[in-house]
Order: C-alpha cells, then sequence, then structure tokens
C-alpha cells in the first residue's frame, strides 16, 4: 500500500507537470447554461492559449554505484571528515519536472518540482515497499512583473538554494540552504543579486516537543509544549567581469543570518518510560532565544580552456549557523546559547582541459569549535581533504583516470578509553576506466569501472569498536561499478 501510494504521488506530479491530470478537478457551481459555459470556457482557452506559451522539461541528476571489498562484502567509504572524496558515495537519484508559461509580453512564470530517491534502492535490500523519498524542490517563480526590469525575479516555496560546489567532494562551501521561503533577485549587467527568507523546524526537542497530557474524558491526549521555527535570511551578490573572448572572472560576496525565538520544554529526565505523562506542575527548562551568522567569499576564474575553472571560497560561521541550518547545537554556552561556536572554512575547486587530457581538483580545511569554554575536547577540531583526478582521453568516449585523494582530522582532545591523541587519516588512490559522452571532465552520462586502494591510519581505524563491521583495515582494496548522469537538472 505505502508503494502504491507513493507511485501514484509520482505519476500525479508527471500527470501534472505534463499537462495531464491524472484526476479532474470538481468544477465550481455556476448558474450559467450549459451552452454558455462551453462557450465562455472556449473561448477562455483560446485566449489562454494565445497568450501563453507553455513548455514542459524533465531533468535528472543521478548515481547508482556497487563496490565490493576483497572479500566480495560490500565496500565502504572510509571517510574521516565531513566531506571526503566521493568515489565510494551510496546511490542517489533526483527527478526535475518543469513547466514554464510566458505571455505574448515580457511576463513569465516557472514551477518546479524535485523528487529525490536515496539509497538503499529496493534492488539492493529487497524491501520493495519502502523506498526513501524526499521532496528537493517545489517551488514558483514568476518575472516580467516590473516592466522596467525584466531581470527580476521572484520564487516562493521549497527549495535547494546554492552556487558553486567543489564536485570531487561533492561540497557546497559556500551558500548552499535548503530552505522553505522565498526570494527575490536578479541579473543587471555585470551584477547578480539575490535575497532570500526562509524557515525550517526539525523533528527534534530542540525546536518541537509534543507530550501526552491528562484528559478527564479520553484518559491522555497530546499537548504542544514547544513550538519554535528557525529563521534563515540570505543575501549573495556578484560581480562578473569579461577578460575578452572566453576568458572571465567574477567576485561572490555572501552572508547569512540565523535566528530561534525562545521556548520551554520538559527535560529528558522526566520523559523516561517511567514517567510517559506530564503533569502541569512538572518542572520545564527555558530554551533562550539564539541566532548566528554567515560572512563569506568566493573568486572564480573561467573561460582560459574549454569547461575550465578556479574557484576559491573563504566561509565564516557563529553561533547557531556555525552548526548548519539543520544542525542542533551541542556543548552549549553558560547561558545556554551558541554564541561561543566558531567555524572558518577554505576551500578551492578547479578543472583545466584540453582535447587530449583534463585535471580536476578539489581541497578544502575546516576549523570548528563548538560554544562552550573547553577549547581541548573532541568537540573542537580541524580537518581537511583534498583530491586530484588527471584524466586521459584516449578517444570521444573512452577515459582513463587516476584519482588521488587524502583526508585527516585532528581533534583537540584526547581520547576517553586511551587518554592520547588521536588523527584519523586517509590515503586512497583509485584507476577508474570510464565510458562517456564525450571529451571532457563534466560531460555525463558516464559509466565507470573503478580499483580504490585505501590506506587508514590507527586513529581512523579507532573511531569504530573491534568487532565493528564499519571498521576499516589498514589496507583495503574494492572494486565498484557505476553510472552518474545530470541532464536539465537543478542541482548542478
Amino acid at each position: 500500500m505505502i508503494r502504491n501510494r507513493r507511485l501514484i504521488c509520482i505519476l500525479a506530479v508527471v500527470g501534472v507537470w505534463g499537462g495531464t491530470s491524472p484526476v479532474a478537478a470538481e468544477s465550481p457551481p455556476s448558474d450559467r447554461t450549459s451552452s454558455e459555459a462551453d462557450s465562455s470556457e472556449e473561448s477562455s482557452a483560446s485566449d489562454m492559449s494565445e497568450a501563453l506559451s507553455p513548455t514542459f522539461s524533465f531533468g535528472s541528476y543521478g548515481r547508482v554505484q556497487i563496490d565490493f571489498d576483497d572479500q566480495g562484502n560490500r565496500g565502504k567509504a572510509t571517510n574521516v571528515v565531513a566531506h571526503g572524496p566521493r568515489m565510494l558515495e551510496s546511490s542517489y537519484a533526483e527527478l526535475d519536472f518543469r513547466t514554464r508559461l510566458e505571455t505574448d509580453g515580457a511576463f513569465g512564470t516557472r514551477v518546479l518540482a524535485t523528487i529525490a530517491l536515496d539509497a538503499p534502492f529496493a534492488h539492493f535490500d529487497g524491501d520493495f515497499a519502502d523506498q526513501a523519498l524526499a521532496v528537493r524542490n517545489l517551488y514558483a517563480e514568476a518575472w516580467g512583473f516590473v516592466p522596467t526590469l525584466p531581470e527580476l525575479t521572484v520564487w516562493a516555496g521549497s527549495r535547494m538554494y546554492r552556487g558553486d560546489d567543489v564536485y570531487l567532494l561533492d561540497y557546497w562551501p559556500l551558500d548552499e540552504l535548503n530552505t522553505m521561503g522565498g526570494g527575490i533577485g536578479g541579473r543587471f549587467g555585470p551584477v547578480d543579486l539575490r535575497v532570500h527568507v526562509g524557515v525550517n523546524r526539525l523533528d527534534d526537542d530542540y525546536q518541537l516537543q509534543e507530550i501526552d497530557v491528562s484528559d478527564p474524558r479520553f484518559g491522555t491526549r497530546t499537548k504542544r509544549l514547544l513550538e519554535r521555527q528557525r529563521t534563515i535570511a540570505s543575501g549573495r551578490a556578484a560581480y562578473y567581469l569579461d577578460l575578452g573572448e572566453d576568458l572571465g572572472a567574477k567576485a561572490v560576496a555572501y552572508g547569512e543570518y540565523h535566528s530561534m525565538p525562545e521556548g520551554r520544554r520538559v527535560p529528558d529526565n522526566l520523559l523516561e518510560d517511567n514517567a510517559p505523562v506530564y503533569s502541569e506542575g512538572q518542572v520545564t527548562e527555558s530554551l533562550p532565544s539564539d541566532s548566528g551568522g554567515v560572512l563569506g567569499a568566493q573568486l572564480g576564474l573561467y573561460g582560459f580552456a574549454p569547461s575550465s575553472h578556479v574557484n576559491l571560497f573563504v566561509r565564516w560561521a557563529s553561533g547557531l549557523a556555525a552548526y548548519g541550518e539543520f544542525g542542533v547545537p551541542f556543548d552549549t554556552a553558560r547561558d545556554g546559547t551558541a554564541s561561543g561556536a566558531r567555524e572558518l572554512v577554505g576551500a578551492l575547486s578547479a578543472n583545466w582541459e584540453t582535447h587530449w587530457f583534463g585535471l580536476m581538483a578539489g581541497a578544502y580545511v575546516r576549523r570548528f569549535q563548538d560554544a562552550d569554554t573547553q577549547r581541548r575536547d573532541l568537540d573542537d577540531f580541524a580537518e581537511g581533504a583534498v583530491a586530484l583526478r588527471p584524466i586521459a582521453f584516449i578517444t570521444d568516449h573512452f577515459h582513463q583516470a587516476i584519482e588521488l585523494s587524502y583526508q585527516r582530522r585532528h581533534p583537540f582532545g584526547l581520547q576517553p578509553d586511551t587518554g592520547r591523541h588521536a588523527t584519523p587519516e586517509v590515503f586512497q588512490a583509485s584507476i577508474l576506466e570510464i565510458i562517456g559522452l564525450g571529451r571532457g571532465s563534466y560531460r555525463r552520462p558516464q559509466l565507470r569501472l573503478h580499483y580504490t586502494l585505501s590506506l587508514s591510519n590507527r586513529g581512523a581505524r579507532r573511531r569504530y569498536p573491534e568487532g565493528d563491521r564499519r571498521r576499516p583495515e589498514r589496507v583495503e582494496h574494492f572494486v565498484g561499478l557505476g553510472a552518474e548522469w545530470w541532464f536539465n537538472s537543478s542541482r548542478y
């Protein structure tokens, strides 16, 4: 039944965006006769068809991969940092459905829906009734509503809202938000301006708490004791510089502001299994209002060779924003806020290509400290990763690639079980055989066969206890087969 419901939902989206709705909507009551209504509707439809020029398009991003270790078991990513190399990433896909409507004038609208499918897929775990689905985009935008500013665009809805990425690490280091809200912006000559406001409310007792209370008639009923949503505002300004021929440069300034209202909740120790029902006189704890911000910048150079670019990023976050848009602050300051938290990120993304050769690069470094006053614990750390992928375009459709990567995490505290300092490190080397659409590092779709050698130090192995199947060996060998594609995708 669950599977059928989800299938119906997907078909409904396809039908609506494709122009054929699987469910006919009821017409509102009317005092007109049938012939008058038909005549009026035909006239209205004729006027609408002349005024609008509708287009429908479908897009997708996806990757599907299987991996084996040297014993035939499932291969696993041995990443020790938040954004490790994507070589052994799990399968994932997005389906984009777009409708674009434009009048004979300058006014136009677009509606985008993106459905995401996450691993494990049914062919792997055998559970065809419980596929993980998520709505990544569901918003509408419009432009041309101000005749003197045809470039101005407004949007509202649920959206993946982001800029440039570090492909080899599958990481957006500067601006990546998953938001329900709205925004306004546009490209005005060499300047691109965007502002947005959105909210989220996690299903966590940091933002939402529902408890059972006594009810004289039914025994118990649910009481919502805590409900507070995080508000996130962002602003982005980019300046594009034409340097002649295909060469160009850009500079980006970016900022975010996060805020959370105060609230009250029942402490966890008062809601154990032996005391599930809350009484009105029970003690509650105060959650103070909180806030934080992000400042960042990006410098980019592109067009010096086909599909080539270099991007440098820097991002500084404080307070609530240092934990991320979906983060719940841990080890807070003495006043219960995240005011002492800090995060500093620097990142690089680059690609250079010729007819016969290409080189992709990605790297980042990150320093994080939580909000408490203790600066020598495991929650304060520095980490980083770097990956290089040289590619030889043997023919138009067969490519030979090598990827080398290194990652390291440096916690500022000692391990509680050994009393020693442990620094997890992983080095990986991969050989990739690629069949692709054409010459180019970013040409997709691609079919890939890879062999990966992974070397993990003692610190990386000790992240998991003895006997844990996720614990890496000192030397591991993986073989994988997979595919990756994108076309008309909102992801890139």
